[in-house]
């Protein structure tokens, strides 16, 4: 009687110990982590978040050959920003891509001094006015409109202009954008945000290719900033 009770009690306890493998076992199963895709899983060196603001990565295609993330603030659906990078095997086929955000740089028009010491150039064109400069071997140019230089003299729409140039200027010094090393850099920054991403900061680093488009222009600045290397 004895020898049948020792044997019952071992087969309940292996049964327990079996059933406890099993069980973690499946509990190992069920609590499979899936991976998130971000931009530096995919081999993009954009942030996933704009310091200082609620824009955020809203979505993240490609990869580091051919890649897109796109941002959205907070709640708001709407992209609020979008980076882009390409890389090519040819230099032919690198400055050829680049010269699509490429604008180039006035050198006729009212010449203007911004607060830096840096001349630029004064234009406008249908209903805008753009005053553009160089910095660095980035090409900028810095975009109002024209009821925002106001009626009155030649000179005072100078200041204007001016005053707008160096907004921008003080943005891009701040960001810190035009003092990264480029093989081509071009920045266009709106004097007031835009309902779509009109800003955008594009640039040529080696056989690399990449630009930001953005709603805000210091949103903009900062992305391109912490993309830069």
């Amino acid at each position: 009687m004895k020898k049948q009770v020792v044997l019952a009690s071992c087969s309940l306890i292996l049964g327990v110990a079996l059933l406890g493998i099993g069980g973690a076992s499946h509990s190992q199963n069920a609590a499979t982590i899936h991976a998130v895709t971000t931009p530096a899983s995919s081999g993009l060196a954009a942030p996933e978040k704009v310091d200082g603001t609620n824009t955020e990565v809203q979505s993240v295609t490609g990869n580091s050959t051919s890649g897109k993330v796109t941002y959205t603030n907070g709640a708001n659906t709407a992209t609020a920003a979008t980076y882009k990078q390409n890389k090519y095997q040819s230099n032919s086929q690198t400055k050829s891509s680049f010269a699509n955000y490429h604008n180039v740089t006035e050198t006729n028009g009212p010449k203007i001094t911004l607060a830096d010491g840096t001349k630029a150039v004064k234009q406008g064109v249908m209903g805008h006015v753009y005053i553009q400069w160089q910095k660095n071997g980035w090409d900028v140019t810095a975009v109002a409109n024209s009821d925002q230089m106001g009626t009155g003299t030649v000179n005072s729409s100078n200041k204007a202009a001016t005053k707008v140039a160096n907004k921008v200027q003080k943005t891009l010094k701040s960001t810190k954008v035009t003092t990264k090393k480029v093989t081509h850099g071009d920045v266009v920054v709106y004097n007031s945000n835009q309902t779509k991403p009109a800003n955008s900061i594009s640039w040529q680093q080696g056989k690399k290719v990449a630009r930001v488009t953005g709603v805000n222009a210091k949103t903009t600045a900062k992305i391109a900033k912490d993309t830069l290397k």
